[in-house]
């Protein structure tokens, strides 16, 4: 069955999430993400925030990253959500994008992601064994001095290449291709995951595939648009090297007119086969007939990306009233 996530930018006041909040509490959202892009807020406030005004979605980061965050931290942050939202907390992990920008490597991310898990389950289980990775490690003195969940939470791993996807397939319960709205990459993406999951003794189709990326309805679609645009010019510059059957013809255009500060210019070079192909947008009928090419190529969940429209609040009721309830009677 299609099913839907939304996710937030962390740029908004605490007031603003909770306005948030109780518009998305209105519908049947499988998880609700907060991204935790470089240079925005950290998104643990408002993941709180959203725990306390919610009831029924999952929420998590998407996603922390091993290099940035050490799993005894994001394991402490996890263990506060999952009190504040009565067990509703997943872990998103992957390798994120723009660290160059801040001097920072990732030479093992695969181990990273993958030690990052074991180590946040570890100590959300309360264990207390000894743990010896190859780049994270904890003695038996390591451990959370305060409540825990005392289980293992869902697992989400966000990337686009096929090791990242395959170990998501062994060790995830969801796999995120963020920043992706191209039905062709979907079977590929599918098959990375079989891999790994058949490498692991599991059932693929036990793993969700989840597309997520920049979402923007209108009952204008032309105002729809140019909201897109300016919104999805400063991803193409990665995800448009990662998709595996198309990489956009203005790619390097775009990356200089983002470099020159231009952002303007950035948006206007996008073309409407690259938008089509690293957002969602239009009226609430071009949305459903985009999600309706995802769904049948093989994508299990699709998580509405900020900023959902002018007004995010109106954007995300025009979401819930008039494509959601579409896919339930389908």
């Amino acid at each position: 069955m299609a099913r839907f996530s939304i996710s937030f930018q962390s740029d908004k006041s605490i007031a603003e999430y909770r306005e948030l909040a109780a518009v998305v509490e209105r519908f049947d959202f499988q998880t609700v993400s907060v991204y935790q892009d470089l240079f925005f807020q950290p998104p643990w406030p408002a993941l709180f925030e959203l725990a306390e005004n919610t009831t029924r979605p999952l929420l998590g980061p998407a996603v922390v990253n091993p290099y940035l965050s050490h799993p005894v931290l994001v394991a402490g942050h996890l263990a506060i959500l999952d009190e504040v939202s009565r067990g509703r907390a997943y872990l998103g992990v992957g390798r994120g994008a723009f660290f160059e920008a801040i001097g920072i490597s990732q030479p093992r991310p695969l181990r990273a992601i993958r030690e990052t898990v074991e180590l946040v389950q570890r100590f959300l289980r309360g264990d207390r064994k000894p743990y010896q990775g190859e780049i994270f490690q904890a003695s038996e003195q390591a451990y959370l001095r305060f409540p825990i969940p005392s289980r293992e939470l869902p697992v989400l791993i966000g990337g686009w290449g096929p090791k990242t996807v395959a170990l998501a397939g062994e060790i995830a319960d969801m796999v995120k291709v963020g920043g992706c709205t191209n039905p062709e990459s979907a079977p590929i993406f599918r098959g990375y995951l079989k891999t790994g999951a058949l490498a692991a003794g599991r059932d693929p189709k036990s793993i969700q595939l989840v597309y997520g990326a920049v979402t923007v309805v209108d009952h204008d679609a032309r105002v729809a648009e140019l909201v897109a645009r300016r919104n999805v010019s400063m991803y193409i510059g990665v995800t448009g090297r990662l998709d595996p059957t198309y990489t956009p013809p203005e790619i390097t255009l775009v990356e200089h007119a983002l470099a020159a500060g231009d952002e303007k210019a950035a948006a206007s070079a996008l073309t409407e086969e690259t938008l089509r192909r690293f957002c969602t947008y239009g009226t609430p009928r071009d949305i459903i007939a985009h999600m309706e090419k995802l769904f049948e190529a093989g994508v299990d969940v699709f998580e509405l990306g900020t900023p959902h429209g002018v007004r995010e609040a109106d954007a995300i009721r025009l979401l819930g009233e008039e494509v959601l309830p579409y896919f339930k009677t389908s």
